[in-house]
C-alpha cells in the first residue's frame, strides 16, 4: 500500500485545514477518506463521547489495539459511508491514519489533532456492537472497530480506552450484592432512576424478610464488554431472582427475558425466580409457569409468598 507522499511523523499535532492541503480528505467529519491519497482519517475526540456518557475510543489494556466509535449521532449507527470505508479500507487500498483531539490551534477556535499512526482493521475481529445513548437521549446500537497499528505508533497512557476491550470468552464470577460497577445508560432520565430505586430496595427487603446470604452474578458475554449484573443469587439453592418494580405485563415480560438471558451463562443452571412488589395477575402467573419461573411477591404486613411452577422440566 503507497504512502503517496506521506511525511507526517506519528507525534505531529496536524489541523484538518493542514491536513486536507496536504492529503485530501473533507473537513469535519470523523471519519475521512481522501480522494487524492490512498487515506482514510480517522478522528476519535473522547471528551465527545464522555459528554454523552460514554466513551469506547482508545487503547486496549496492553495497547495492541485501538478502540474507535462509529459515526451516526442518531439512532443506530449503519455500515455505510464511513463506517464502511473503515470496514473495507484494505480492499479500497487505503491506509487508516488515527488522530486524537488535542488542544486548540493558537489563535483560532479549531481544535488541533495528534496523529498516532497508521493503523489497519483487525481482521478477526474488526468491530463488535455496544449500546450507547446518541444526541437525543435514546439508547441504540454503535460501531466499536479494533483498528491495529502498522508498524510504530504513538501510544499514551492518557489515550487509554475508559471502557476497555472485548473478552474472548464469556466470564461468569460470583460478587458480593453491592458490587455493581457496571456502566448504566439510561434513556428515560427520572423514570428508569425511580424503578432500579424500586427494584433496589424489593431486594432489600426480601434479603432481611429471608435471612440469606445473597450474592449475584457478574457476567461478560464473549465479543461484548459491558457486564451484566444480577440482582440476587442464593448459591445455596442455586436460584436466580431478578426483581421488578412494578408488576406490569412488560415488566414481568423483561423480567423472563433477563432471567433466561443470564441463566445461559451460569454452570449448573439455577432455578429462576422474580420477584415482584405485589401479587401479579393470574394470566401473568400462568406466562411464568409456562416458561419454569417461580414468583415470589410482597404481602404488605405479611412478607413475602411464593408461587411455584407446575412440575415438569421447563429449562
Amino acid at each position: 500500500m503507497a504512502d503517496d507522499g506521506w511525511d507526517t511523523p506519528i507525534g505531529t499535532l496536524l489541523g484538518r485545514e493542514e491536513r486536507m492541503a496536504k492529503y485530501g480528505g473533507a473537513k469535519y467529519g470523523g471519519i475521512e477518506p481522501s480522494s487524492r491519497t490512498p487515506n482514510v482519517f480517522v478522528y476519535s475526540d473522547p471528551a465527545r463521547g464522555e459528554a454523552f456518557g460514554y466513551n469506547f475510543d482508545g487503547w486496549n489494556k496492553d495497547r495492541t489495539v485501538f478502540l474507535y466509535t462509529g459515526e451516526g449521532r442518531i439512532g443506530d449507527q449503519q455500515m455505510r459511508d464511513g463506517n464502511r470505508a473503515i470496514l473495507e479500507h484494505q480492499a479500497q487500498g487505503r491506509a487508516l491514519r488515527v488522530f486524537i483531539a488535542e488542544g486548540i490551534i493558537p489563535g483560532t477556535a479549531q481544535k488541533n489533532h495528534l496523529y498516532i499512526g497508521k493503523f489497519e482493521i483487525e481482521k478477526g475481529l474488526p468491530y463488535f456492537l455496544e449500546e450507547a445513548p446518541d444526541e437525543k437521549g435514546e439508547l441504540r446500537t454503535v460501531f466499536v472497530f479494533r483498528l491495529r497499528p502498522l508498524d510504530e505508533a504513538f501510544r499514551r497512557e492518557v489515550d487509554q480506552s475508559s471502557s476497555g476491550d472485548v473478552k474472548p470468552k464469556t466470564e461468569a464470577v460470583l460478587v458480593p450484592l453491592e458490587d455493581h460497577a457496571s456502566p448504566t445508560f439510561e434513556s428515560s432520565g427520572t423514570k428508569a432512576t425511580t424503578a432500579v430505586r424500586r427494584e433496589s430496595e424489593l431486594c432489600a427487603r426480601y434479603n432481611s424478610y429471608t435471612g440469606r446470604p445473597f450474592r449475584r452474578w457478574k457476567i461478560t458475554p464473549a465479543g461484548e464488554i459491558r457486564s451484566l449484573f444480577t440482582d440476587m443469587y442464593d448459591q445455596q439453592a442455586n436460584e436466580l431472582y431478578e426483581a421488578k418494580g412494578t408488576t406490569t405485563r412488560d415488566a414481568v415480560r423483561r423480567g423472563i427475558g433477563q432471567l433466561l438471558d443470564y441463566r445461559r451463562h451460569i454452570v449448573p443452571k439455577p432455578a429462576l425466580t422474580l420477584l415482584l412488589p405485589h401479587r401479579p395477575s393470574d394470566d401473568l402467573i400462568d406466562l411464568l409457569g409456562d416458561v419454569g419461573i417461580s414468583c415470589v411477591y410482597e404481602e404488605p404486613g405479611l412478607g413475602f409468598s411464593r408461587i411455584a411452577p407446575p412440575l415438569g422440566d421447563h429449562r
